[in-house]
């Protein structure tokens, strides 16, 4: 990797030279011309394209389900927190519901063009605006999977009937009666204009038409594993290949690869659409359970492995601090502009949550605050090499006229730790700078693959923490 380093930086210095010779033969021109025997030649400067990768996304707990409409993303996490990404602003969010988590966590979440909804096994969550409202489910079914369907939110059972929130939100009204069947464990529930579809466990494929309430059902590929629909069509796969639902000649096979979203496909060359042939992201180092492509074309990826988001780099903020997540609610509850004042609602993230800090100043009168730790933190104590500056919450400051500012840190652990710039952390990271309120740390991020053509190259990626100054000094 150094050598690679080096040769390209070789190679930036020549191509500098040459464009600045270029030019000094045209000087004074708008455009840069040189004078040959057969005429004028002009030379243009062309704008580099911007460096597109995957990145990893850290989140303060642990994805499990997302989805995307329009240039937002919803994501929910293991504990059932919900958290928002506004692709206009390239702000976080979390999400507040007022709803105890912990005594029924959602598992599915649907996003819609006001908000979102939320499942879990006894109710209906649904966010329009600043607006959370909980729909009772009924009694003795159980809640498989949930679609947005215009303004309203469908609910598929697992004895395949559906119901919708109707416009208002407030009451579940059912519009698809039980067909007898057993509905597939992920049901692959998925919409279309006017249309909604789902997978049973017998190999049945069922179509309801909300505008001619009709339900029809046909038989899907065999060993197929999931659905989705795109542009009208529905399309099935069976682990490799992808086939388009004809209505004359049935299921026809149009591509290779897994269904990973509405309209795209997962293969190992990257991320096609349905039908498309080339490629329109680099290939994912596993395989993904979902895909979401928002309409600032950055795409979402979420796995067993975590999530990742193809974006160009510095464009998306890919690193929350690490914090606990119930502070986070509590801070969305009432310490941001957004929430509203009963703690339903929106609020922005900041760089750090909740608490009070104190910047120090270190002087001859008065000790340094971190030269000693609590005896009981020591046992969990790691070499500061082994740690990575996601696990890691600010917590204090000191500014030395003389020098040698430093800054303390806490693990998941409450253990202390002192970094100073030039500290060297897992993963290609090392803190740069140290200010009165902030942390500046570098993590070098490889974009690229050794068997592609252009290689491999080490990117910079620059972030912070920062000190909530409510109560400093």
């Amino acid at each position: 990797m150094y050598r690679k380093r080096n040769s390209r930086n070789f190679k930036l210095v020549a191509l500098t030279v040459s464009l600045f010779l270029l030019l000094a033969a045209g000087c004074g021109e708008e455009q840069a011309e040189q004078s040959t025997g057969s005429g004028t030649v002009s030379v243009e400067i062309a704008e580099q394209p911007p460096v597109m990768g995957w990145l990893d996304v850290v989140l303060p707990s642990e994805p499990v389900a997302m989805d995307g409409y329009g240039s937002d993303l919803w994501i929910l996490s293991a504990e059932g927190y919900v958290m928002k990404w506004d692709g206009t602003t390239g702000e976080w969010a979390a999400v507040e519901t007022d709803i105890p988590v912990n005594s029924d966590p959602a598992f599915a979440v649907s996003a819609t063009g006001d908000g979102a909804a939320l499942l879990t096994s006894v109710s209906l969550i649904v966010f329009r605006g600043d607006q959370v409202v909980e729909v009772s489910l009924p009694q003795g079914k159980e809640p498989l999977g949930i679609s947005h369907l215009g303004q309203e939110i469908a609910v598929l059972f697992s004895d395949g009937s559906v119901s919708t929130s109707g416009e208002e939100g407030n009451d579940l009204i059912q519009i698809v009666e039980s067909a007898g069947r057993t509905v597939s464990g992920n049901g692959s529930f998925c919409n279309g204009e006017n249309t909604l579809a789902w997978m049973n466990e017998d190999g049945i494929l069922s179509r309801f038409d909300v505008t001619e309430s009709l339900l029809t059902e046909t038989s899907l590929p065999e060993n197929a594993g999931s659905i989705c629909m795109s542009d009208g069509d529905i399309y099935a796969d069976d682990g490799s290949s992808v086939y388009m639902l004809s209505s004359t000649d049935g299921w026809l096979e149009c591509n290779l690869g897994l269904i990973t979203g509405e309209g795209l496909l997962y293969t190992e060359r990257g991320i096609t659409t349905l039908h498309g042939q080339e490629p329109i992201t680099a290939g994912l180092a596993g395989i993904p359970e979902k895909i979401c492509q928002l309409d600032n074309g950055t795409f979402w990826s979420l796995s067993n492995g975590g999530m990742v988001v193809w974006a160009e780099m510095g464009s998306v903020e890919t690193r929350l601090p690490s914090a606990d997540v119930q502070m986070l609610r509590f801070r969305m509850a009432g310490q941001t502009g957004g929430g509203s004042s009963n703690g339903s609602g929106i609020g922005t993230s900041d760089a750090s949550f909740g608490g009070v800090f104190r910047i120090y100043e270190s002087v001859s009168s008065r000790p340094d605050p971190f030269s000693e730790f609590p005896l009981a933190s020591r046992d969990l104590r790691r070499a500061i090499e082994d740690l990575t500056i996601e696990e890691l919450h600010l917590v204090g400051i000191t500014l030395d006229p003389l020098g040698g500012d430093q800054a303390m840190v806490e693990d998941a652990n409450g253990v202390a730790y002192v970094l100073k710039e030039g500290t060297l952390l897992l993963n290609n990271t090392h803190i740069a700078e140290i200010t009165g309120n902030e942390v500046i740390i570098v993590q070098e991020v490889t974009v690229g693959q050794e068997n592609s053509p252009g290689g491999t190259t080490m990117i910079p990626t620059i972030f912070s923490m920062r000190l909530h100054e409510e109560g400093g000094l």
